[in-house]
């Protein structure tokens, strides 16, 4: 059995959990080693003391040693090498004979008949037991078994493990996995030793994608999702290329991928089929995001990380006038990007405060006092309800497709922005472009621009 077979349910609490001692005071953790960790335990069952009679600290440790149990068995399950390799990587030299010399005569004990031609049925040294032997012997100076090189696979988890700041977000890892196990697929085996991809097989891999087609004869994968995957599989390759330290070149680099062939630009919206989304939508606060977009230009995750205790009345620096602002994507080292895909919105240029349009005020002083957040929160959730509402349009004045989707709102803001006539340098601050030379906020460092004036320049957006 595994570890993640285990589950605490609300019916069962106490799970692992055992009073011991002389006056049965103690609490004790104790399990059957899970499968994955046999071979590192090496004893049936695990027991551990907790040193607490607390059964609300005991609990609260259990859960820790079996989080942290998972994590070895993740770590260690399929790369047994490696896990040893780096278990005994820090004794001497002295120390680490004597360790193989103890395990080996151990397994001489244990298969005594191993080699012989009489072995019969006899088993062989466990997978895991060899691995620990040759680790061992590696760091004693020998050859690395090329049966012990890491796949893809094992580097792709290897650099998750060792990016930790920040780390990979879990919608990274999902796109990485993706990337690897369609190379799998090509390949037509789950576990491809590193070195041995080629430059053609990564040339082939790309002839294999362009090609792929659904059931009505389209293709499937475009240029830029064909770049994605490269993009992910080379961040796996270098990884073990650094860690195995062979000197070849990257086979999932310059293939001349170009992202915008066959991909379309978002288109603006018809005002009349946004109206029509709003009003399917029936949560006010899952209206909200797409009038932020409107009058700001911001982007979904940009909208969505808005909380209410970003909307407050700012001081125009010259007039010492009350202006209400939104702070969207505040400077707060506590909080984390909604939406890795909002590339652009990483650097500090894209954390602004924009005075809030008159027709926005009112929603987001709702939102403010409500103080509960969007039903919807994260940016993936809340497309596929935009996507959903969209289908549902009656009558689109726009024949509706994937050049119209919730980012083209920022579009209907900059056209709205130029037919008003405002000015180029004070349109980028409000939508966040990334502008040189220019502070993506209203005031001191703003060239004159205090939010009395831009809100003047806001207020010329069209009401949605």
């Amino acid at each position: 059995m595994l570890l993640s077979d285990y589950n605490m349910t609300t019916s069962n609490l106490d799970k692992y959990l055992r009073l011991r001692g002389k006056n049965k005071d103690l609490y004790y953790f104790q399990m059957r080693t899970p499968k994955g960790l046999q071979f590192l335990v090496k004893k049936a069952t695990i027991l551990e003391s907790l040193k607490t009679s607390d059964l609300r600290v005991a609990r609260k440790k259990r859960d820790e040693i079996l989080s942290q149990m998972k994590h070895l068995e993740e770590t260690a399950l399929g790369d047994e090498y490696n896990f040893f390799h780096d278990k005994y990587s820090d004794l001497s030299k002295e120390d680490l004979y004597w360790a193989r010399e103890k395990l080996s005569n151990e397994l001489r004990e244990q298969y005594p008949w191993a080699g012989h031609r009489e072995q019969g049925d006899n088993p062989d040294a466990s997978k895991e037991e060899m691995a620990e032997i040759d680790a061992m012997n590696v760091l004693l100076g020998g050859n690395k078994p090329d049966n012990y090189k890491l796949t893809l696979k094992q580097a792709m988890r290897k650099a998750w493990e060792y990016k930790t700041e920040p780390p990979y977000a879990h919608k990274t890892k999902l796109a990485h996995s993706k990337s690897v196990e369609k190379f799998e697929i090509f390949m037509g085996k789950q576990d491809v030793q590193v070195d041995t991809i080629k430059r053609r097989h990564a040339r082939d891999f790309k002839l294999y994608l362009e090609n792929l087609k659904d059931a009505k004869g389209k293709r499937i994968c475009s240029n830029a999702s064909i770049q994605r995957h490269f993009s992910d599989l080379s961040v796996s390759w270098k990884w073990a290329r650094d860690d195995e330290e062979f000197d070849t070149q990257n086979p999932f680099e310059k293939h001349g991928i170009s992202k915008t062939l066959g991909q379309k630009s978002y288109l603006s919206w018809h005002i009349d089929d946004l109206r029509q989304i709003i009003e399917l939508m029936k949560h006010p606060f899952d209206k909200l995001p797409i009038f932020i977009a409107w009058y700001t230009g911001s982007r979904l995750g940009e909208c969505l990380s808005v909380r209410p205790e970003d909307i407050y009345e700012g001081t125009d620096e010259i007039t010492e006038e009350k202006i209400w602002v939104v702070a969207i994507k505040p400077d707060d080292e506590k909080r984390k990007f909604i939406s890795d895909e909002d590339k652009s919105a990483k650097n500090k240029n894209a954390r602004r405060i924009v005075p809030i349009h008159k027709d926005l005020l009112e929603p987001l002083k709702e939102f403010k006092k409500s103080n509960t957040g969007f039903p919807h929160a994260e940016p993936n959730k809340y497309s596929k309800l935009f996507a959903r509402k969209k289908k549902k349009i009656v009558n689109p004045h726009n024949e509706l497709s994937r050049q119209y989707a919730f980012h083209s709102i920022r579009s209907n803001t900059a056209t709205n922005f130029e037919r008003a006539g405002v000015l180029e340098g004070i349109a980028a601050r409000v939508i966040g472009h990334s502008t040189t030379g220019v502070t993506m906020s209203f005031g001191l460092y703003s060239d004159g621009v205090t939010y009395t004036k831009a809100l003047e320049d806001i207020n010329k957006l069209p009401t949605l």
